[in-house]
């Protein structure tokens, strides 16, 4: 099973996680002529996709389901036994006998257009998460035909990106559930670690400025060790390692794998954060939404005070903030894709946000 997420790849390693679930169907959508936000232009962008499920598509709305995945990423991290098995399968609160699910690979991430895929390395666009919404918006309209989707869900990045189809697309789905995320610009602790991450790569010297031979392992260990940290919590590892060799064992067999991401992807996904910030616009949201962090996420911290107070700037009766508190079952940051969770919060999204007779009927 691929996993490129260095964060999700720790936690499938520390769990022995394996994909139970629905078969999936592969797609790409190729844009002509993409531009960019930076006016860079990239003469063929190729989304690819995976989808789950039958669309069903009745009174211009739909039972399509948008899942978004992390940074560092893509769509099969999301396809493993916590997240999709607790979520897809028969009975389960996005039945995919009922929900047409989308998976896509955002840019830069998976298999869709990135540095390394392209052969651009450094010289790909300087993509940000308007560019990664603003693509996936024409896969859902323009590739798949959808004239409105039943939900946008997503974790961490993906929940950032929630964040903005919520206020730049604001008619385009039902409901809204980001997770593990915030809607305020990437600052303070949160930038910095990126930067870092960002820089232990640029100045290794095997870097070569973007067109090394082999992939630059001193950086690259060194945004392991940055991305290791930020996305668990000290109460999960001690839980997890409760002693040096069981710790040892576990760091001598991740750093092996860091050659299994490559350097420019790593740093043009960390750095495309860099203009997000939908804050100011959220007054825009007019759908159901539920936003679900956990209180020992080292990246998106309660403690910054940005969370309790989201439902204020949204329209009132809309959004529901949960806060899921510090257990032995959280596992700070990476807790995005435990869906034993938060899944009944989801389900109760999904019941206020149901429409009566004017919406999709599933037979």
């Amino acid at each position: 099973m691929k996993l490129s997420s260095l964060v999700t790849l720790a936690l499938a390693l520390a769990r022995g996680v394996e994909a139970v679930v629905p078969a999936t169907t592969p797609g790409t959508f190729t844009i002509d002529s993409f531009t960019f936000d930076t006016g860079e232009t990239l003469a063929n962008l190729t989304i690819h996709y995976q989808t789950i499920g039958q669309l069903r598509v009745a009174n211009g709305r739909s039972n399509a389901v948008l899942v978004l995945h992390s940074t560092t990423g893509l769509a099969d991290a999301l396809l493993v036994e916590d997240f999709a098995g607790q979520l897809f399968n028969p009975g389960q609160v996005l039945d995919t006998t009922k929900y047409f699910i989308i998976l896509p690979d955002a840019i830069g991430h998976g298999n869709t257009s990135k540095p390394s895929s392209t052969g651009l390395r450094a010289r790909f666009p300087g993509y940000q998460y308007s560019d990664m919404v603003r693509a996936n918006y024409r896969l859902v309209t323009e590739h798949l035909g959808i004239p409105r989707l039943r939900l946008v869900m997503g974790v961490s990045m993906g929940g950032m990106h929630t964040w903005l189809f919520g206020t730049r697309y604001p008619t385009l789905a039902d409901a809204l559930m980001p997770i593990a995320c915030l809607p305020a610009a990437i600052a303070g602790q949160n930038r910095e670690w990126r930067k870092f991450a960002i820089e232990l790569i640029r100045h290794d010297p095997a870097w070569q400025g973007g067109d090394y031979t082999s992939q630059p392992v001193g950086g690259l260990g060194g945004a392991v060790i940055l991305l290791q940290l930020m996305g668990n919590a000290p109460l999960a590892l001690q839980h997890k390692y409760p002693n040096r060799t069981a710790v040892d064992a576990f760091v001598d067999g991740l750093m092996p794998r860091v050659n299994l991401s490559d350097a420019n992807d790593v740093m043009y996904a960390w750095n495309s954060s860099a203009t997000y910030n939908p804050e100011p616009d959220l007054g825009q949201i007019s759908v159901p939404l539920t936003a679900v962090n956990t209180a020992d996420d080292m990246i998106n911290p309660p403690a910054l005070g940005i969370f309790e107070h989201i439902a204020e700037k949204i329209k009132p009766g809309l959004a529901k903030t949960v806060l899921l508190p510090l257990s032995n079952d959280t596992v700070g940051h990476g807790s995005y894709l435990l869906a034993k969770l938060w899944k009944d919060e989801l389900a109760d999204l999904l019941t206020r946000s149901e429409c009566q007779e004017e919406c999709l009927v599933s037979p």
